[in-house]
């Protein structure tokens, strides 16, 4: 059994041993920057029109369900970046499964990942960076390039966040169980560059089951629904009494979907499926509208992605407990807690820091009072 770390000594040791001082060494090397790539999006209905809304069937769920999130947030001082990720995994039966990085009264996952990337905004030498990593902190990349503050956070926060949320999955025993990942099941990585993309997207790879549902809450920038439907041109609307290519985002097209569609009593429904290919990974997507009160227009709006094309995928999801803000439960529970560690982590490497003297950028200042 391993021993267990406390959070707060394990972050004045990478503090004084690794962050102050790598940050504080500088060479000259030249860099290269890369251009991003914007995966594609596209997808297409493959269930005829007069069955792309269905009535889900809520049973009691008698699978054990996970859930499975992470957080990430960055420290910027004009010595470079500080990235910080977490992760937790939380279920039906514990609603604390395991946390990452390890804190004192919660089980841990021993993922053996680093939660904590360093980004000099000084060139390194080709060594330097290598001096400076261990099993909770990095400075290089996936592509063996090493983090600068010609990185922007998201890039970075990224990359460890979603190894973090990957290593996760590995730790989840294999018994029928049903995995909820917050966000989708393949990330787009827009941010990341094309060598690290492809690496991080063959380690998620390598891990899907058809047991993992990916769970997308926030649908306001989504438009894989209405840009399938508009494929269908006048036959749609001419059925469903509205236009999907006169909205630009899904959710506002299912809400008003909804009100044309629909009355109280409100139940459960899905929309799709939607076929959508990341490389030669086909992924199976529905939407599921859930109302919070039967006779009140608020529904919760998910975006649920799925291996296998199975219906009652949305049967298993809409029977769970849902929170007032109409997310699962359990998958609530990861959310939180993983924000929380990740708020007092960065709370704790920042005010050592700027009590050491080194003094947060104008985006960290507003980061920190929440802006």
């Amino acid at each position: 059994m391993t021993k267990k770390l406390e959070l707060q000594v394990l972050l004045k040791d990478i503090i004084s041993k690794y962050i102050v001082n790598y940050l504080g060494s500088s060479t000259t090397i030249n860099v290269e920057a890369e251009e991003y790539i914007e995966n594609d999006s596209s997808g297409t209905l493959i269930s005829p029109l007069n069955e792309f809304m269905n009535y889900v069937d809520i049973r009691q769920s008698q699978s054990l369900i996970y859930s499975i999130d992470g957080s990430s947030r960055s420290f910027i001082s004009s010595k470079g970046i500080i990235s910080i990720a977490s992760v937790v995994i939380s279920s039906s039966i514990t609603p604390i499964f395991g946390v990452y990085p390890p804190i004192s009264g919660f089980p841990e996952l021993d993922l053996k990942r680093p939660f904590l990337a360093l980004a000099s905004s000084s060139h390194q030498s080709p060594l330097i960076p290598f001096f400076y990593n261990s099993d909770f902190i990095t400075t290089l990349s996936l592509d063996g390039t090493f983090f600068t503050s010609a990185n922007s956070p998201e890039e970075i926060e990224t990359e460890i966040r979603t190894v973090l949320e990957t290593e996760a999955l590995k730790k989840i025993p294999k018994d029928g169980s049903i995995i909820l990942l917050d966000g989708p099941l393949i990330p787009p990585l827009i941010f990341l560059k094309s060598k690290v993309r492809d690496e991080v997207l063959k380690m998620r790879l390598e891990v899907m089951r058809s047991n993992v549902i990916g769970v997308v809450k926030r649908l306001d920038k989504s438009r894989l629904l209405i840009s399938s439907l508009s494929k269908f041109g006048s036959r749609f609307s001419e059925r469903f009494k509205i236009d999907p290519r006169k909205y630009f985002n899904d959710e506002s097209f299912i809400l008003d979907f909804i009100k044309s569609n629909l009355s109280p009593p409100y139940v459960p429904i899905s929309l799709g499926p939607i076929l959508r290919k990341i490389g030669n990974i086909p992924l199976y997507v529905n939407y599921l509208v859930y109302p919070l009160h039967p006779y009140v227009f608020k529904f919760s709006i998910l975006r649920i992605e799925s291996l296998v094309n199975d219906l009652k995928i949305m049967d298993q999801v809409s029977s769970l407990k849902f929170t007032r803000d109409g997310i699962p439960f359990t998958l609530a529970i990861a959310d939180r807690t993983a924000k929380e560690i990740t708020n007092a982590i960065l709370r704790i490497v920042v005010t050592t820091l700027e009590s050491m003297g080194m003094q947060a950028s104008f985006y960290s200042k507003l980061e920190q009072v929440g802006i």
